[in-house]
């Protein structure tokens, strides 16, 4: 049994604070996007899978039987009063803006006042003298949980999330593909051939690590938009693709270098030439190395917000993650749909990542000790 010392308790014990510093934004984001946005501002760490019930300014629950006007508008039964008897809206729910000659506002004694809120559809009402005119056996409004928040992710024609994922998958797919061939091929050569200036593109590559987006976006952008080639999707798989490549080839060429000979010279003796070589021994000896390639580069494609930002303008050829930006900045007061959207935008690549984990491992060790 080893021995249990100070030091490794200590280390265990701030890695489980960094974890949970890291889970707990994440699972807070995935309870909110289950609760209505007033909710979310008014009692943001409560659990959304314990119901949450809708309250008026007496503390009586609201329950869900409804009726509606001459003009299809849903009403509920229960009618909020201020103190001289007159009706006005529940001060935590604002509701719509009515018109003064509106029937909707004749049929509540000429109330006319309210604000714009996403959840109007929840107002609660009372009468004068307290009298309830709905049956109290009827379900009540239930604030929390609901599934309106990704329900609207999916509907709502501003945010169109579905059609950002299909952007996503072609930007990231495309670039995980080129990326994945060229690095390949760059490690064969590199390797297996020996040519002048072989050294000096070896140390290119290996200084191309150290140059972040930011600092070659500018003459990407112009020579891009000379190109005719601005705010379309090709423009950013050329860019990710470029930015891609230097990891890869460093993490290709250490796998590659490592691969014994012998199959390659027995290969060559059969009458196979290097093209063969290179797609029926490197490529199926280099899985594990791919693998790992293949997930970095389709997550940093996917997460790239700042290229998508800089050369795509039309909302159609966003990717998710652009989306995700525009939800923020237009709809900055429906946090509900805010929380939706994150989750499902970060669910499926940490999925992914999850489940690929051991690949990713496997694939930066291998090669690393020969024989």
């Amino acid at each position: 049994m080893k021995k249990i010392t100070f030091s490794k308790t200590l280390i265990y014990c701030l890695l489980i604070l960094w974890a949970l510093t890291t889970i707990f934004p994440f699972l807070w984001v995935i309870n909110n996007s289950f609760k209505a946005s007033n909710l979310v501002l008014s009692d943001s760490f409560s659990p959304a899978f314990a119901t949450v019930y809708r309250l008026d300014q007496h503390g009586q629950v609201v329950h869900e039987r409804t009726r509606t006007d001459e003009h299809g508008r849903t009403m509920y039964d229960k009618l909020l009063v201020d103190a001289e008897g007159k009706p006005v809206y529940e001060e935590a729910e604002a509701g719509p803006q009515l018109k003064g000659n509106d029937a909707f506002t004749s049929l509540l004694g000429g109330m006319n006042q309210g604000q714009t809120n996403p959840n109007a559809g929840l107002e609660a009402y009372d009468t004068v003298g307290g009298k309830v005119l709905y049956d109290m056996d009827s379900p009540p409004v239930r604030l929390a949980p609901t599934l309106a928040n990704y329900a609207s992710a999916f509907t709502n024609p501003n945010v169109n999330i579905l059609n950002g994922y299909k952007n996503s998958l072609i930007v990231s797919g495309t670039v995980m593909v080129l990326v994945m061939l060229l690095s390949t091929m760059m490690a064969f050569a590199m390797t297996r051939w020996q040519f002048r200036g072989r050294g000096t593109i070896g140390a290119l590559i290996t200084a191309a690590l150290m140059f972040p987006a930011f600092a070659t976006i500018l003459p990407a952008y112009r020579m891009l938009a000379s190109a005719g080639l601005f705010n379309t999707l090709t423009s950013v798989i050329l860019v990710q693709t470029a930015g891609n490549l230097a990891f890869a080839c460093t993490v290709m060429i250490g796998f590659v270098a490592a691969q014994p000979y012998e199959l390659e010279e027995a290969a060559f003796i059969e009458g196979c030439g290097p093209y063969r070589v290179f797609l029926k021994i490197i490529l199926p000896l280099s899985r594990p190395a791919l693998m790992t390639v293949a997930i970095f580069t389709f997550i940093w494609s996917y997460n790239d917000l700042f290229t998508q930002m800089v050369l795509i303008r039309s909302r159609a050829l966003m990717p998710v993650c652009a989306i995700l930006r525009e939800i923020s900045s237009q709809y900055g007061t429906d946090f509900g749909l805010m929380a939706a959207a994150v989750t499902i935008v970060v669910v499926p690549v940490l999925m992914l990542y999850m489940l690929l984990q051991r690949n990713i491992i496997r694939g930066l060790t291998a090669g690393a000790v020969k024989g």
